[in-house]
């Protein structure tokens, strides 16, 4: 996947006292930050680099971001040095990003599929922005009058309409040939004239935008912080996923035998925004009997097999390879992992900011349902039916 710039440089002055020592991104939201509930919806998409372009209080950004690894990419925080706005900013990043790549505000939360807002190889345009409709922001000036072609051209409207820029993009490389090394506004002045150059799509969504640069909208968020929390759908894997061996452990990849409905059920979360999550003991790597490395090699063949089907995925996979006997020390270190103990869920739940009233957990022992039962989250014994069937009866409850 490609990178991602996430612009966190602003001051938020219209937020007063409450930016005064905390940048925007960095205020909490029910004890968790608003840019880590942001990071919880990117890392879905396994950028290579999450860069943060920061100046306002940038030492916290650095302090606390830089160089992390976080699912499957990389934090970089990027020095402005001097506030450059959103377009100079960018210019730091001219020799570091070589292909296409997102960008969006740090400020903002824009529920949408990121993937839609990709550029096709036809098109002309170098930049995607997705479009949303402003019910709520009449003081809102920047890329705001919009209208979209039927080829999908964004135009200014002579006359007021709902359109307005969600703050999110898509840019093709060449659009740093726009950007110079100075102060500069990426939405007043670069926007303003790749649009009259007739070089910027928009894209509409639907999905649930929210900006917290203003108290009331800071506010509301905080009282209604599930709006932006995520559901999942938690899977044991041996008995849920695949045939248990009987008095045995899978070894190796060509053991693991889905069960019926698997491959088309999980298809079916991802399409409904259902983060698909494994929750799996796996003693056999306490106990020797398969290395830590050799089962990550046979998560990695599962993940590659589902999506050559039908680009289906795990969205992540916890596993516990706690055994009080081990003969490696670091294996009975982690018992609170082990179901029926409640570690692997807790870690998911952070990691991915889920609202465990929207989420479910299908497994087929007593230990999956007392760790279920322990974080709160509705439990299924699997069914002797396709699983696929079994999310749907699910879902539709």
């Amino acid at each position: 996947m490609n990178d991602i710039v996430i612009l966190v440089g602003g001051k938020g002055s219209r937020l007063g006292k409450l930016t005064e020592k905390t940048p925007k991104p960095l205020l909490k939201i029910n004890n968790k930050r608003f840019l880590d509930i942001i990071l919880s919806k990117l890392i879905r998409y396994n950028f290579k680099n999450i860069y943060l372009l920061c100046s306002y209080q940038k030492k916290k950004f650095f302090r606390i971001y830089n160089n992390k690894k976080i699912h499957n990419s990389k934090i970089i925080c990027i020095n402005e040095g001097y506030p450059m706005d959103t377009g100079g900013a960018l210019f730091k990043l001219k020799k570091r990003i070589k292909s296409s790549f997102f960008c969006m505000n740090g400020d903002t939360f824009f529920d949408i599929d990121y993937d839609l807002l990709k550029i096709k190889k036809n098109e002309k345009q170098i930049c995607n922005i997705a479009i949303t409709t402003n019910n709520n922001y009449k003081k809102n000036s920047k890329v705001n009058n919009l209208s979209l072609t039927k080829k999908g051209l964004i135009q200014y409207s002579n006359k007021k309409t709902k359109l307005m820029n969600g703050g999110v993009y898509f840019f093709k490389k060449e659009i740093f040939k726009y950007i110079p090394n100075k102060k500069i506004s990426l939405e007043d002045d670069i926007f303003k004239m790749l649009i009259l150059k007739k070089k910027i799509n928009g894209i509409f969504f639907n999905d649930r935008f929210i900006d917290i640069g203003s108290k009331k909208n800071l506010s509301y968020l905080k009282k209604n912080f599930c709006l932006i929390k995520q559901k999942a759908a938690f899977l044991d894997r041996d008995g849920v996923i695949n045939r248990l061996i009987k008095d045995g452990y899978i070894v190796n990849y060509k053991q693991l035998r889905l069960l019926r409905g698997v491959v088309n059920g999980i298809k079916f979360l991802n399409l409904n925004k259902y983060l698909t999550i494994l929750i799996t003991n796996q003693s056999c790597v306490g106990r020797s009997i398969i290395s830590e490395k050799k089962l990550n090699m046979i998560h990695s063949s599962l993940q590659k097999y589902l999506k050559r089907r039908n680009n289906s995925y795990f969205d992540d996979i916890f596993y516990s390879p706690y055994y009080k006997y081990s003969k490696n020390k670091k294996y009975r270190l982690n018992s609170f992992d082990r179901k029926p103990n409640p570690g692997m869920l807790n870690k998911a739940i952070l990691k991915w900011n889920i609202d465990l009233k929207k989420s479910f957990f299908i497994g087929d022992s007593k230990t999956d349902f007392i760790a279920a039962k322990k974080v709160g989250v509705k439990f299924y014994y699997k069914e002797n039916i396709s699983l696929l069937n079994q999310f749907k009866q699910i879902l539709n409850k």
